[in-house]
């Protein structure tokens, strides 16, 4: 048994359904899993998602989850349980991909599994170039700040290297899962510089078809050609489609600077193909969702604390 899943909460729906979409599409034997870092809602119509399993996250059984809940951000709390969803996983399947829902197929993983065959695990880097030093953004730096590798993908197969893997990933994560870079800590990312050098059997796939991002557009040339997206000559299989706004006009991330640099009429063509299985797919419904456990007790903690500061330091 495979399988592939991603995290998110409520508001993140529409996207994981456009990502089990083209899972599906290409990989139909797959189990595709969406775990469910937030509660079933009643206003919410989930038989939609008839094709996929939904997993709560409360029904994993994830070590600390109490303190995660209670002292995690929305972001950090969904990236916090990955490492646990991969022990759950594999209970029952010999391989676990792990996608973000923000991310969408468009050829299949075939290059990964083969790397699975003789690995362990399978990272890819957020670039595998130098980045001119022009003044947009990113920059090499910004990968030193939030990590080598992108763990919007992370593809392990069950061995015991791969359980001490696991293992250490948790134990990272349980309680320094934040994002507080100024620290060395930017949610599950850091940790995985380590990887390589920790474990045996780690790959690193440099492939431009693979995530790719708006973080990596200076270096992977998107075309359309004969009915496909391509990138650097060869069929796009991957694309990390972060912090897209679908009803935003003017840009494709609100980070990145360089992405809207080199537009084109085959990268906003994606863009538009992705956009409208976003919206196909309920994004404006379900986007303003509240996340069951970010809870309005935080706020009011935040909101004590203020209280504290002098009114005209105040913002």
């Amino acid at each position: 048994m495979n399988a592939i899943f991603t995290i998110c909460s409520n508001n993140y729906l529409a996207q994981a359904k456009t990502l089990g979409d083209s899972v599906l599409k290409y990989h139909p034997n797959y189990n595709f899993t969406i775990v469910l870092c937030d509660k079933l809602s009643q206003e919410i119509d989930y038989s939609t998602f008839a094709n996929f399993n939904i997993i709560e996250a409360h029904n994993i059984g994830i070590d600390n989850f109490g303190y995660m809940t209670e002292n995690y951000d929305i972001v950090e709390l969904n990236t916090a349980i990955k490492p646990f969803v991969f022990d759950f996983l594999f209970k029952t399947n010999n391989t676990v991909i792990y996608l973000d829902p923000d991310t969408c197929l468009f050829d299949s993983l075939e290059d990964i599994e083969n790397d699975l065959k003789n690995h362990n695990a399978v990272l890819t880097p957020h670039i595998f170039s130098p980045i001119a030093l022009d003044g947009m953004q990113p920059s090499e730096n910004t990968f030193t700040n939030y990590g080598i590798y992108n763990l919007g993908f992370f593809a392990a197969k069950n061995t015991p290297e791969t359980k001490k893997l696991i293992n250490w990933w948790q134990e990272n994560l349980k309680t320094n899962c934040k994002i507080d870079v100024a620290n060395g800590i930017f949610v599950d990312q850091l940790p995985m510089n380590f990887a390589p050098i920790f474990f045996d059997g780690i790959k690193v796939n440099k492939s431009p078809c693979i995530n790719v991002a708006p973080w990596n557009l200076h270096e992977r040339k998107i075309d359309f050609q004969n009915g496909h997206f391509r990138v650097n000559d060869k069929k796009l299989v991957m694309f990390h489609f972060s912090n897209y706004n679908p009803l935003d006009e003017e840009r494709f991330t609100k980070y990145y600077t360089r992405a809207e640099h080199l537009k084109s009429d085959a990268l906003c063509k994606l863009y538009e193909t992705y956009k409208a299985s976003l919206l196909n797919n309920g994004w404006e419904k379900l986007k303003d969702c509240k996340c069951f456990y970010i809870k309005p007790l935080k706020q009011q903690a935040k909101k004590k604390f203020k209280s504290f500061i002098p009114k005209f330091l105040r913002k």
